[in-house]
């Protein structure tokens, strides 16, 4: 199985957010992660790399008022948390 560890850059710093996801969909602007037990998470960014073989996933922040970033966004830190799937 081919599950995925996502990080998300924002500016210098680099960290992990979410682990065992399986779905990745464009969203309001931004990117849901789902995992494969159905945890899913908004998050205003875009994906700046994919690992395959690593199964590693690394996400750029989009800074709010950006273009690309949802209108209303937040635009903090911390990722929204979303109902679901």
């Amino acid at each position: 199985m081919c599950l995925a560890r996502v990080y998300i850059e924002d500016g210098e710093q680099q960290g992990p957010v979410m682990q065992d996801v399986a779905w990745i969909e464009p969203e309001n602007g931004g990117l849901q992660l789902t995992t494969m037990l159905g945890e899913s998470r908004l998050f205003q960014a875009q994906i700046k790399s994919v690992d395959l073989m690593n199964g590693r996933i690394v996400l750029r922040r989009i800074p709010a008022g950006s273009p690309g970033a949802a209108p209303g966004g937040s635009g903090s830190s911390r990722p929204e948390s979303v109902g679901g799937r």
